[in-house]
């Protein structure tokens, strides 16, 4: 039986791709969960949407390495996570609060990780949140509306491409 009412959250996630691949035809993979693998151990069950954790990777195909993945923890457990020396990241609290490296990370807010970073994420209650990561780009950023590229111009032509309906 499904369970009715309650919260539900919903995560839209946008990659920045480099300026090399940004005028490539869009691409769209719908995965259910089924197809996303899922591992539980000693109280933390994670989903891995794209990249690794755990031991376990997804099976999506990524223009550039990123990382996504939903962990969920009991109160009083711990998970050990080291980000790809080339990958920035983040983690995303949306329920709960957890530690990183003894700093608080509540419900609605995030903390950074650097490239590389090997960080123990212990919850302090019952705690979901979201890692995220990918590669550091150094480029500029231009934005306009659901337009992001990398120059004034390159929106212009977006804009262009989109109102002569030339948009992949």
């Amino acid at each position: 039986m499904m369970e009715e009412g309650g919260l539900m959250h919903g995560f839209q996630i946008w990659v920045n791709l480099p300026a090399k691949d940004k005028m490539m035809n869009p691409r769209y993979q719908d995965i259910t969960a089924d197809q996303s693998p899922t591992i539980e151990k000693d109280g933390v069950w994670a989903r891995v949407i794209a990249g690794e954790c755990l031991g376990i990777e997804s099976s999506i195909d990524t223009v550039i390495p990123i990382t996504y993945v939903h962990v969920k923890m009991e109160e009083g457990t711990s998970l050990d996570k080291t980000l790809d020396t080339e990958l920035n990241g983040m983690i995303y609290a949306f329920k709960g609060e957890v530690t990183i490296e003894g700093k608080s990370v509540k419900d609605g807010s995030l903390a950074l990780l650097s490239a590389g970073s090997e960080v123990t994420i212990e919850a302090k209650e019952s705690s979901e949140f979201l890692i995220l990561a990918g590669p550091e780009l150094n480029e500029p950023i231009a934005r306009y509306g659901p337009f992001v590229m990398n120059t004034r111009e390159e929106i212009l032509q977006a804009i262009d491409d989109y109102q002569r309906g030339i948009l992949a």
